[in-house]
């Protein structure tokens, strides 16, 4: 087996307690989409663009390229090279066009260790996957909602040929060339009993793997099942309840629109600033995004109404990321 049996995010971590304040982000989350061809049971996307725009605040836009080169030539001005752009969010990345010239641009310009993509993998033909890999993407990460066509149709109202899609993620691991396939399927997409074959099917074909535990992301998304009252990350860790949402300390996620937040989540707990007005490095060290920092750290998360609802911290933090046991002496470092 080639494959290891571990969880896709990043594994390599500083321990951010003892990094913040930073002088640049770790990462840029870059949204190229937010349009997505899937509705999955337990994605914000299964309650149709209406809801979305009510629930909050959502529209379906693809990036402009002026927009994302502003991006690029911004991020060059951080004193430090990220560790990583990630291009998805909230949407299928294959669905902007443009997506292999961003990856290429992304990599000429040398501004980040990795370029990554998150993908449903629905639209990676092969003529795709070579673009892909020509562009010098880095890693590329699969969410499954399935092991069978009739799952797809099941989970996320798609009509997929399953043994094309494995023949098409099959023929981008044969011509990676230095990009890293991952793969990882939501535990409720699976069948009691089809764990083992999910490894199996992928042991091959991946360089990591990994079956995830499905939290309440969405407010509004109705979770059943192992999802609700499990105070756990996705990747099944227990954990005490976290105060202070981690993320905001070290990325930033930019919306098609050019409207930068200090996550990377769907809500937009705050704008503060947008790459057609003013610049990342302005928009990093801005007074709005300090505040934004303070508040977390002075454990007044859920006074935010966008924050309250939000699960990240409990569900893609790690524990290098916790800050609770810290707040005390970061704010003094930071008022």
């Amino acid at each position: 087996m080639a494959s290891e049996i571990k969880p896709i995010c990043g594994l390599e971590r500083v321990k951010l307690a003892n990094a913040v304040p930073l002088n640049s982000p770790f990462t840029l989350f870059v949204f190229p989409t937010t349009h997505c061809n899937f509705k999955c049971v337990y994605c914000g996307h299964s309650l149709g663009q209406a809801k979305m725009k009510e629930k909050y605040d959502f529209a379906a836009q693809n990036m402009p390229m002026n927009t994302y080169q502003n991006i690029i030539v911004q991020a060059k001005e951080f004193p430090n090279r990220l560790k990583m752009i990630s291009l998805t969010g909230h949407g299928e990345p294959l669905m902007n066009k443009n997506l292999c010239r961003m990856i290429e641009l992304a990599k000429k310009a040398n501004i980040a260790e990795r370029v990554e993509i998150i993908t449903n993998a629905s639209l990676l033909t092969r003529d795709t996957s070579k673009a892909l890999i020509d562009a010098g993407l880095d890693t590329i990460r699969i969410s499954l909602q399935g092991l069978s066509s009739a799952k797809y149709m099941n989970v996320c109202g798609y009509s997929l040929d399953f043994e094309e899609f494995i023949a098409n993620i099959c023929y981008f691991y044969k011509n990676k060339k230095k990009c890293n396939v991952y793969v990882k399927v939501m535990d409720v997409a699976l069948e009691t009993g089809e764990d083992e074959k999910f490894y199996t099917l992928f042991a091959d074909i991946s360089d990591r793997m990994y079956i995830e535990q499905c939290r309440p992301v969405y407010d509004g998304v109705n979770y059943t099942g192992s999802a609700a009252g499990v105070t756990a990350d996705r990747y099944g860790r227990v954990h005490h309840p976290r105060k202070i949402c981690p993320l905001p300390f070290f990325m930033l996620g930019i919306f098609p629109d050019g409207d930068v937040e200090p996550c990377d989540t769907i809500y937009k707990p705050v704008v503060i600033g947008n790459v057609n007005e003013d610049t990342l490095y302005n928009i990093w060290n801005s007074r709005k995004l300090r505040n934004f920092q303070i508040m977390q750290l002075s454990k007044q998360r859920n006074n935010n109404p966008k924050c309250a609802v939000c699960c990240a911290p409990d569900d893609v933090s790690h524990q290098e990321d916790v800050l609770d046991e810290a707040a005390d002496h970061l704010l003094r470092r930071l008022c």
